[in-house]
């Protein structure tokens, strides 16, 4: 049965957790416990959290959450970069991390900014050094890490298509010619027998799910376009979602279930027939798991099981307390309306601009 009163009185729950982690006027920490008053981190999901439950800015707030937002696009190259990422990365040991870092936070950063309907001030070129030089097929095959974690390449992906569809909508058409070279890419790429990208010899089925996922996020999905194997798609996500021990009734990450249950619900759109007897259980199942396993007395979702997210994009964020966090709230709330959708629930909310 599904608990309409949980998903009724959820976005209120959600408003009023919000409000409890705004440190200042359109500031965020990522949870009551936090290690940091203020993160980029934290305002970019704060703001699509925001839109997702139907919150409306004000045009004055949404200026005001533009100049929040612009204030960390700090690097030569257009990144955006968490304003003490120098304290907090120069020691790391990770390779490129201060890259890495900054080429993921400036893909929810944008995401942020369509929360509110805004766009930043400047491009983002980070991408013009490999497009002048090789062009963008060879970075996608040689630069993405297909061999070594599906997962970490298709991220990069999804950072790739984010970030040209920012610079289209800032009005550099340029990168248009670029964009469908990805697309090219991608449909040379994908595997006729899973429907997805990369070795499955690497990180198994649910490392080509999880890379998936992002990939099509900030390609396919952000464009509208087709795209192929839809049921090898859900094939490959069916047979994960029933072996992977993730989710059983005592387990749950926010990664694994945004991104099955996502790309779940955009293969639905495609063909709502096949093998949607299966599906529609799957996600019965894993509904009344979702609100029994990480739904917080404080009214958001933890990120995992038994605690809120620890770290996140090479930053110690919260001490893993069992508490309600941003990211996991975000995470969560977007299974939980991929979930509905494809149950043909009616509801209020709106997808995640920064993970939808």
């Amino acid at each position: 049965m599904i608990n309409k009163e949980f998903i009724n009185n959820l976005q209120d729950s959600i408003y009023s957790w919000l409000k409890s982690v705004e440190t200042e006027d359109l500031k965020f920490k990522m949870s009551q416990n936090a290690f940091d008053k203020i993160s980029l981190d934290a305002i970019s999901l704060a703001y699509d959290l925001n839109q997702m439950i139907g919150h409306q800015f004000t045009e004055e707030e949404k200026d005001k959450a533009k100049e929040i937002l612009d204030s960390y696009q700090l690097l030569d190259n257009g990144f955006f970069i968490e304003l003490d990422y120098k304290k907090r990365l120069d020691d790391s040991k990770i390779n490129r991390v201060t890259e890495m870092h900054a080429n993921y936070i400036t893909f929810q950063a944008l995401g942020a900014y369509k929360a509110i309907d805004r766009i930043p001030n400047k491009k983002i070129s980070f991408y013009d050094q490999f497009i002048q030089n090789k062009g963008i097929k060879h970075y996608l095959s040689h630069n993405c890490p297909w061999d070594r974690s599906p997962w970490g390449a298709g991220g990069m992906v999804d950072n790739l298509g984010t970030i040209l569809d920012a610079n289209i909508k800032m009005g550099y058409k340029e990168y248009e010619p670029i964009l469908e070279e990805v697309f090219e890419w991608l449909d040379e790429n994908q595997s006729c027998e899973t429907g997805l990208w990369g070795d499955i010899n690497i990180q198994g089925i649910n490392g080509l799910i999880n890379g998936g996922y992002h990939l099509m996020r900030g390609t396919y999905f952000l464009q509208n376009k087709n795209f192929n194997h839809y049921d090898k798609i859900i094939d490959t996500l069916i047979q994960d979602l029933n072996k992977n021990d993730i989710f059983s009734n005592i387990e749950a990450h926010g990664c694994q279930d945004l991104d099955h249950f996502y790309l779940l619900e955009q293969c639905v759109k495609v063909d709502d027939s096949y093998r949607i007897d299966e599906i529609k259980a799957i996600c019965k199942k894993r509904l009344t798991e979702i609100e029994e396993i990480v739904y917080c007395k404080d009214g958001g979702f933890s990120f995992e099981a038994r605690n809120s997210a620890k770290n996140h994009n090479y930053y110690d964020i919260t001490p893993g307390l069992k508490e309600s966090d941003m990211q996991g709230t975000v995470f969560y709330l977007q299974t939980i309306i991929s979930i509905l959708n494809i149950l043909g629930i009616k509801h209020e909310f709106r997808k995640s601009t920064t993970h939808g």
